[in-house]
């Protein structure tokens, strides 16, 4: 019987690949049993087991060796094949599982009628071939009686002729997952590098003046320090017109305008002006350098900006739509996989806001894949849609449910970063400080409200709903959606505390860990001195409200400023009326007492000190007064602030107390301290007086020589 003559030859080199190696074969087994296929492999040299794998899967295997050519070797392989189409594949790549497009190809009668046909490899960044990825066309496949050949002894491509028409498909759906660029920064790849340059260098040598072997530098040696010095020579080739600069210039100058716009060159400009001009229909032209351009416009100049990246956009539905891109063949475009579209829409998005282009703002944030976002597409999505929102009548509401679907339905540790982006510039619309601008600059509503049709499902959602409602009935049941009392807006829980909400709701009660957030938050926002006060008055009996309010009384004093005079005596009585109503709910009456109170947390003790300070001083005993309120402070050095207040205070009340006969004293011996050495023995004796005594703390202050530290 005769054999069939196969329609597919899938060729392969190898050395050493025992990590990759059976993963890339075996993938391709699905494909070898739908049509009839041959296996041609080149071992160039392998010492590592790499060649027993090879002999369970090859129709041929042959040693080649290695002559530091890859091209060579990659002839070498198709020099033995006989298949109708060649299919080129490395052992760092596998196959999809996806192969319907390409079976679909090569059992129908087109495929008689195309030279070659392009398919996705996909680079991988990360050795779990997950998250983000670039992807890029390239031609793989070819028919067999073109008689073409793989030319470059790195970075080999099969050598259309130039200005020839290919005839071909571009194969959108058959992908070959690649992640040989995973660990480039390694020593292993700084070894894999220095091969390569090495290999191209000697290229070099032999044609200094051609701009291929100058592109294959590029694409090899973006990390060396030569780097820049590389993309200038290369671009005096190009502009000076050398042989193949008509196809190897447009990738040229999109590497250069990569590096001129990262590092500031003063070419830049001149660079992209040249570039648009003499490759003006290129799609290195119209995409990886409208891309680069687009990044050094923002910010600066928001209308070229929203040029340069339509442009963009529409180079990258052209490189999608099919067919073989001739000059695509000789290097890969570098900015089209999702992440630089998406890089791409926010860019866009942010234009279009600062030019006042709401529609275009909104439809480019709706394009966005909130799936697949990193953090900064997070970040920037967020600001645009928070500004457009607040600006414009526009319904944002699907965009805020997308971008909340997107990152909350993962848990992974890269989703937690994302959703913790959205909270903490989310928070930032609720603050008194931003909602206090709003109400001075131009708006047609309160941002916060972007957050709205989150209500019942997201705490800023729900405190958007609090804000807009002032039923009692209707907080309360908003409050009991809430799961996570650290990610609720202090400015929200104020709201429905003003609007007569009692809190903590009876049935749904806080541990001390949340009251404590809870509170802390409501403290930096500044909204604690009067509640603290007014509670003081009308104390809770129930152990959740008392609790509560204790916390509140802390956060309060803990975060007062000191320096204003106004409440603050007020705001230290209702804190020491609330530690003593509390303190002796939570303790023994054999701890809550002097000789055993060092047991007590420092919070807890330094309470109880000013509790008995406030006790002692409505019995007009200000000595002991004092003495509570330092006992107090070296229990607790942290509070410093309220204790020298406290203590500025009565030393204040007490001067304006001062009989007239007592304050002439006291100027009398200022005076003569005064005049006198500090040493002096008179300044002694003089200290040790009864009249001293009487006029000391006019002189010196209560303290007498300053606060304990």
């Amino acid at each position: 019987m005769k054999e069939q003559k196969p329609v597919l030859s899938i060729g392969i080199i190898f050395r050493d690949d025992i990590r990759s190696i059976e993963r890339c074969l075996t993938a391709l087994q699905p494909l070898r049993e739908a049509i009839p296929c041959q296996l041609v492999m080149a071992d160039t040299g392998s010492a590592d087991g790499s060649r027993a794998v090879a002999e369970r899967y090859a129709d041929i295997l042959f040693d080649f060796p290695w002559v530091n050519d890859f091209s060579a070797a990659r002839n070498a392989v198709m020099d033995r094949c006989s298949g109708e189409w060649y299919l080129s594949v490395d052992t760092d790549e596998y196959l999809d599982e996806n192969i319907a497009e390409l079976l679909e190809l090569l059992k129908g009668n087109k495929r008689k009628e195309y030279d070659a046909c392009s398919i996705v490899v996909r680079n991988y960044k990360t050795s779990d071939m997950r998250g983000i990825y670039l992807d890029v066309y390239v031609v793989r496949l070819l028919r067999m009686s073109t008689g073409r050949r793989f030319e470059g002894a790195i970075h080999e491509r099969l050598n259309f002729p130039e200005g020839r028409s290919v005839q071909g498909q571009s194969l959108t759906r058959t992908i070959l997952h690649h992640d040989g660029y995973v660990g480039l920064n390694s020593p292993e790849g700084a070894k894999k590098r220095r091969r390569n340059l090495e290999l191209l260098r000697r290229e070099l040598e032999h044609a200094p003046e051609e701009p291929r072997r100058w592109l294959q530098l590029l694409e090899s040696g973006r990390e060396e320090e030569e780097y820049g010095a590389w993309v200038r020579q290369a671009v005096a080739l190009v502009q000076a017109k050398k042989k193949g600069w008509q196809s190897y210039g447009p990738p040229i100058m999109s590497y250069a305008v990569e590096k001129a716009v990262d590092s500031g060159f003063p070419e830049t400009e001149d660079w992209i002006s040249w570039a648009r001009e003499q490759f003006p229909d290129s799609l290195f032209t119209r995409i990886d350098i409208a891309y680069c351009d687009a990044f050094r416009c923002r910010g600066k100049d928001a209308q070229l900006c929203v040029q340069r990246c339509e442009r963009y956009f529409q180079g990258l539905e052209d490189y999608r739509a099919g067919g073989v891109k001739e000059e695509l063949m000789v290097a890969a475009l570098t900015r089209t996989n999702p992440l630089h579209e998406q890089n791409m829409r926010i860019v866009m998005m942010e234009a279009c806001l600062a030019l006042g282009r709401w529609e275009e703002t909104l439809a480019q944030l709706s394009a966005l894949d909130c799936t697949r976002m990193s953090e900064r597409h997070v970040l920037g999505a967020c600001l645009t849609l928070f500004e457009l929102h607040r600006n414009s009548t526009l319904d944002t509401a699907p965009v805020m449910e997308a971008l909340w679907k997107g990152i909350s339905e993962d848990q992974t540790k890269i989703a937690r970063k994302k959703q913790s982006v959205l909270l903490s510039n989310g928070m930032k619309l609720f603050s008194r400080e931003y909602r206090d601008q709003e109400l001075w600059t131009k708006g047609i509503r309160s941002a916060y409200t972007v957050f709205l049709p989150l209500s019942g499902r997201y705490e800023l959602g729900t405190a958007a709903a609090i804000l807009e409602s002032h039923d009692t009935g209707e907080l309360n049941a908003l409050l009991r959606a809430v799961e996570h009392w650290e990610y609720l807006p202090a400015a929200a829980l104020e709201h429905a505390l003003s609007a007569g909400v009692v809190f903590p709701l009876a049935d749904k009660p806080l541990a001390l860990e949340e009251m404590d957030v809870l509170a802390g938050r409501m403290a930096q926002e500044g909204l604690l001195e009067e509640r603290v006060i007014r509670l003081a008055e009308h104390l809770p009996e129930d152990w959740q409200g008392l609790v509560w309010a204790r916390e509140l009384a802390l956060a309060a004093v803990q975060s007062f400023d000191w320096k204003q005079d106004n409440r603050g005596m007020d705001l230290c009585r209702a804190f020491a009326g609330i530690e003593g109503a509390v303190l002796p709910r939570y303790y023994s009456e054999a701890l809550l007492c002097e000789e055993n109170i060092d047991v007590l947390p420092p919070l807890h003790r330094f309470g109880w000190y000013i509790a008995q300070a406030f006790q002692t001083q409505e019995a007009e005993k200000s000595p002991e007064y004092i003495r509570l309120i330092r006992a107090g402070l070296v229990s607790c050095p942290s509070m410093k602030p309220m204790a020298a207040f406290l203590l500025e205070q009565l030393e204040r009340a007490q001067r304006l107390q001062a009989p007239p006969e007592l304050l002439a004293l006291a100027e009398q011996v200022r005076a003569l301290l005064a005049a006198c050495d500090p040493g002096d023995p008179a300044v002694t004796a003089l200290k040790a007086s009864p009249a001293y005594q009487k006029v000391a703390y006019l002189i010196e202050g209560i303290d007498g020589g300053g606060l304990p530290s």
